[in-house]
C-alpha cells in the first residue's frame, strides 16, 4: 500500500514537472511596429480561410494579395471568400468552413452585430477565430481569439488634423462617409468630431453623406454638393470615395480631398492632383497580422495582446514615393 503510494506520489509529480515543461515551452510573440510574424513555414498543415466582406475596391483587393502573400511565406493552405456584403453569407460561410474541419477562420464582418453568434459556434469547435479589419460587437465574448485592425479613431484624428491645418482652421467642409451601423466608419467619425470640436470655424455645411465606400456613389455625391455648396475641402472615410470625390472635382481643383487606407487608386490620386492626401493603415498587414496570429495559437504559442494594431501614416504628394 505504502509502494502505491509512493508510486503514485512520483507520477503526479512527473506529471506536474511535464506540464510545467510544456508552459516553459511555449513562446509569447510580440508585434514589431505594427507587424506580428509567427515565422516563415511555421503553419505548414493547417487550413486557414479568409471571409471577406466584399472585394469591390483596391482596399480589399489589397487584403486579398496580402494574405495570400502571408500564406506563401508561413506555408499554410489558404481559402478565400467573399459574402458581398451579406451577412448571412458570411454566417453560411462560417459553418461551411468549420464542416470542412479548417482550423482558423480570419473574417471582416459585414454586420458587426450580426456574426456573433456563428463565431462562437465556431469557436466552441475548436476553430481558432480571428476578427480582422472592423470590430465585431462584443468579439471578445464571443469566441473570437484575436481582433487584427487599425485605430479608426486615430486615422479620423490624424485625416482630419491634417485638413485642419491646411484650412489653417477655417472653412467649409463635407464628409463622406461608409455604410451606417459600420464600426469602422463610426469610429473615423468620431475621430474627425474629435478634431473638429477645437475648430469651431471649421464648418459642416452639408450632412455626412453614406456612400457605402463606393466611388461611384461618391462622385455622384459630390456633383450634385459642387452644384450648391462653396467646399473648401472633403473629408472622405475611405480612399475610393475620397477618388470619387477627386473625379467630381476634377485634377488641382484648389479643393482639399482626403481619405483613409493608402490604396493604390489613392496613390495614383494624389500624383495626378484629384485627391490631397491619405491616412494608411495598411489593410494587407491587418490580414497578414491576422494569419500569422492564428498560426501562432495553432502552434500552442502565445501572444503579447489579442488586439493587432496596425500603424497609422499621413501621405500626401511629399512623402508618396516612400509608400508606392
Amino acid at each position: 500500500m505504502k509502494t502505491k503510494k509512493i508510486l503514485s506520489i512520483a507520477v503526479s509529480g512527473l506529471m506536474a514537472a511535464a506540464l510545467l515543461a510544456g508552459t516553459a515551452f511555449a513562446d509569447t510573440v510580440k508585434m514589431e511596429d505594427g507587424v506580428l510574424k509567427a515565422g516563415e513555414g511555421k503553419g505548414e498543415g493547417y487550413k486557414i480561410a479568409l471571409l471577406q466582406a466584399h472585394q469591390l475596391n483596391a482596399f480589399q483587393i489589397g487584403i486579398t494579395e496580402a494574405a495570400e502573400a502571408a500564406a506563401e511565406e508561413l506555408g499554410i493552405e489558404l481559402k478565400i471568400l467573399s459574402s458581398d456584403q451579406d451577412a448571412f453569407t458570411q454566417i453560411s460561410q462560417i459553418e461551411q468552413c468549420v464542416a470542412e474541419e479548417y482550423d482558423a477562420i480570419l473574417f471582416e464582418p459585414v454586420d458587426p452585430d450580426a456574426l456573433g453568434d456563428a463565431a462562437k459556434a465556431a469557436s466552441e469547435e475548436g476553430v481558432i477565430m480571428v476578427n480582422i479589419v472592423s470590430a465585431c460587437t462584443d468579439w471578445a465574448d464571443n469566441g473570437i481569439a484575436v481582433l487584427s485592425c487599425g485605430d479608426n479613431v486615430t486615422a479620423g484624428e490624424t485625416e482630419m488634423q491634417a485638413v485642419a491645418d491646411m484650412l489653417e482652421g477655417k472653412g467649409n467642409i463635407a464628409i463622406l462617409t461608409g455604410p451606417s451601423g459600420d464600426s469602422g466608419g463610426l469610429q473615423r467619425l468620431e475621430g474627425y468630431e474629435n478634431i473638429l470640436a477645437n475648430y469651431p470655424d471649421i464648418v459642416q455645411v452639408v450632412e455626412p453623406a453614406d456612400c457605402g465606400w463606393d466611388t461611384a456613389s461618391a462622385q455622384s455625391t459630390v456633383e450634385s454638393w459642387l452644384s450648391a455648396y462653396d467646399l473648401d475641402a472633403i473629408i472622405a472615410e475611405n480612399d475610393g470615395m475620397a477618388v470619387g470625390a477627386g473625379n467630381a472635382a476634377g485634377k488641382d481643383s484648389g479643393i482639399i480631398i482626403t481619405g483613409v487606407d493608402g490604396t493604390p487608386d489613392g496613390f495614383e490620386a494624389i500624383k495626378d492632383g484629384r485627391m490631397t492626401g491619405t491616412v494608411s493603415q495598411n489593410g494587407g498587414e491587418m490580414a497578414a497580422n491576422g494569419l500569422n496570429a492564428a498560426v501562432i495559437l495553432l502552434n500552442g504559442d502565445e501572444l503579447e495582446t489579442n488586439e493587432l494594431i496596425t500603424l497609422n501614416t499621413w501621405i500626401d504628394a511629399e512623402n508618396l514615393a516612400e509608400f508606392e
